[in-house]
């Protein structure tokens, strides 16, 4: 079994997805609890995207899934997520102002997605995320926002998978190149570009997934 990638715009995938009222009554009070409305619909779409990312996987139908979280640290329903009726099947899922993302697959898998912004990049930011290496390429890059952001997506898909922490990026020392995937220590990164340039996510996995953009 093969992995899954699906990404795409919040309000299209909220028309589309029949289920996406099948969240639990623990993710229906998440959502609930995020005041911004914008927020809570790209919390709702990636939830619900992601049942329908494993019931392809699975050939049942995404409200027959109940997604679960653990953090592993506390009994509060926020971490990685999971699946109680196939607890076997990895799921990861991102969201990011009005574009979320899903995966799935029968081995380790993660994704990211994370909107480009207009903002001027923070160089302090940078320092605490990117490798010596990666610091001076960016420093040289001809769009150092853009390139930032695949190495970015690029870290926090490992994250999913347990490579390496928020706290450790830094000593995770990636190909700057703009080409995908690229393969890092037994890991298969692929990113792509969100249609409208919005957005740039990234799956993380040990073998090749496929990637769907809808929209």
């Amino acid at each position: 079994m093969g992995g899954l990638v699906l990404s795409g715009p919040t309000s299209l995938l909220l028309d589309r997805i029949e289920g996406a009222h099948a969240l639990s009554a623990t993710e229906l009070d998440r959502a609930a609890a995020i005041r911004d409305e914008a927020d809570r619909a790209d919390f709702v779409a990636a939830h619900a995207l992601v049942r329908v990312c494993a019931g392809r996987l699975l050939g049942v139908p995404p409200g027959a899934l109940t997604l679960v979280q653990h953090c592993g640290s506390c009994t509060r329903p926020h971490g990685v997520p999971s699946l109680l009726e196939a607890p076997s099947l990895t799921v990861s899922l991102s969201h990011t102002r009005g574009l979320v993302a899903a995966a799935a697959s029968a081995g380790p898998i993660g994704v990211d997605v994370e909107a480009m912004g207009d903002q001027p990049l923070d160089w302090r930011v940078v320092e605490l995320a990117a490798s010596a290496a990666e610091f001076a390429a960016l420093r040289r890059a001809e769009r150092p926002q853009r390139s930032f952001l695949r190495q970015w997506v690029r870290k926090e898909a490992l994250v999913k998978v347990g490579v390496t922490t928020l706290d450790e990026m830094a000593s995770v020392d990636l190909p700057i190149a703009d080409r995908s995937p690229i393969d890092w220590h037994g890991w298969r990164l692929a990113h792509w570009y969100d249609p409208d340039g919005r957005a740039i996510g990234c799956v993380a996995s040990r073998h090749p997934a496929t990637v769907e953009l809808l929209g």
